[in-house]
Formats: C-alpha cells, sequence, structure tokens
C-alpha cells in the first residue's frame, strides 16, 4: 500500500462534483435506508444518481479530468507501455449512520470476482479519517484491520484484490464522498477472463468494463 499526493488545482476532482449538488460534500445525507444493504443496494441513493446520470448524458469535463489523471499521475506508476483502466470511477457516499460499502471483502472473492491483475485506486474528494473511511488489512488474512486516513488532494495506491477490506457505520457526523477504480499494467491483463461484474454483468474487458492507453514513446 502506498499513500500519493497530486495536484488538486491541476485535478479539481472536488470541485467538479459539488457543483452537481446544493450543499458542501461533507454535508451530503439522505432518509435512504442505512442499515443491512445488500451488495449493489449501496449505490441507489439520490446522490449517486445524479452523479451516473450527469456521466451517462455525457460530462466531458470530468472524462477529459479522469483520463488526464490516470495519463499523467497513475500511468507512470508502471513500467508497462500499457495501462488498463476502469472506463468510469465508482463514486461513494459514505453517510453519516450508514456505511458507503456494506459487506467486507477482498475484490477477488466469490461475491466481487475481479481478475488478479487489477490494483486499486482509493481517491477520495473529502477528507477522510476514523469511521468514515475504509478499513483495510496490511495482508491477506492478517486481519490487522486499521483506517485509511487521508487528506482531499491524497489517494490511496493498493493491491485490494486479495486484501480484505471495508466500511464501519460512519459516526463522524461527516460524509466521506470518494472515487475507487482498478487499473492493471498490460502485461497482467487477461484477455479470457471469464468473470462478470456482480452488480451490472459487463464483462472484464476492454470495450466494457475497461479502457485502455499506451505509453507515448519518443
Amino acid at each position: 500500500m502506498k499513500i500519493i499526493k497530486y495536484d488538486t488545482k491541476k485535478y479539481p476532482f472536488s470541485q467538479l462534483v459539488r457543483a452537481l449538488y446544493e450543499v458542501p460534500l461533507e454535508d451530503l445525507d439522505s432518509h435512504d435506508r442505512k442499515k443491512n444493504l445488500a451488495l449493489g443496494e449501496d449505490t441507489h441513493t439520490p446522490f449517486h444518481k445524479a452523479f451516473y446520470k450527469k456521466i451517462d448524458d455525457g460530462w466531458p469535463e470530468f472524462e477529459n479530468l479522469y483520463t488526464s489523471f490516470l495519463r499523467k499521475v497513475v500511468f507512470p506508476l508502471f513500467q508497462d507501455d500499457t495501462l488498463i483502466y476502469q472506463k468510469y470511477p465508482n463514486i461513494r457516499f459514505h453517510r453519516p449512520g450508514a456505511k458507503a460499502v456494506y459487506l467486507w471483502h477482498c475484490d477477488g472473492d466469490s461475491n466481487h470476482k475481479h481478475p488478479l491483475g487489477e490494483v486499486n485506486i482509493f481517491l477520495p474528494i473529502t477528507k477522510c479519517y476514523g469511521t468514515n473511511t475504509i478499513w483495510s488489512e496490511t495482508l491477506p488474512g492478517l486481519g490487522d484491520f486499521k483506517p485509511i486516513e487521508l487528506e482531499y488532494g491524497e489517494f490511496l495506491f493498493a493491491y485490494l484484490n486479495q486484501v480484505r477490506h471495508g466500511n464501519k457505520t460512519n459516526k463522524t457526523g461527516a460524509t466521506r464522498v470518494s472515487f475507487d477504480f482498478r487499473v492493471i499494467p498490460g502485461f497482467a491483463y487477461d484477455e479470457d477472463f471469464a468473470g462478470t461484474t456482480a452488480t451490472t454483468g459487463k464483462s472484464f474487458k476492454v470495450g466494457e468494463y475497461y479502457d485502455k492507453m499506451t505509453r507515448k514513446k519518443g
């Protein structure tokens, strides 16, 4: 696991997303159910719907920002000349009294079924700390769960495919808003992987769940 800083003036994710809502991101809350949600049921709040509708309708400012961040910040972390990346990031809203994701898991488990080559990016656009952030063990099966505490302008670069992680009930009073997405260096991409995503049924292939970019040479 590694925590990496980036320039929020070049990559103003928070400001762009904040424009979708009427209140500061930390103050977002709703009366949607906050307990005992099943896999996939934790992405149905009005805040999720507003974000994904904007993506579906076409949001070039966000799409360009995301791909620029991938190319200029994430891609240089790898030596491979090809980067496979999640076409659109997931957005999470960890509301007070709720969890952003309800199932403790690792991405490659029998519920989530992600391919082994994936590397995770957890990018909060609000401060995340204590019970409003993700908790993770350091090695598979170790069980030494600790909070991943980050400021806006930092992201977690980690291999969570076999490392368990999850959320606690948020008792901080502040909503955590974050993106998470997955990337694969070209050598680790398995074109023959037959799995599909647990919630949308997309195949883990370029053109469906993934897109790809190549390093410009010369």
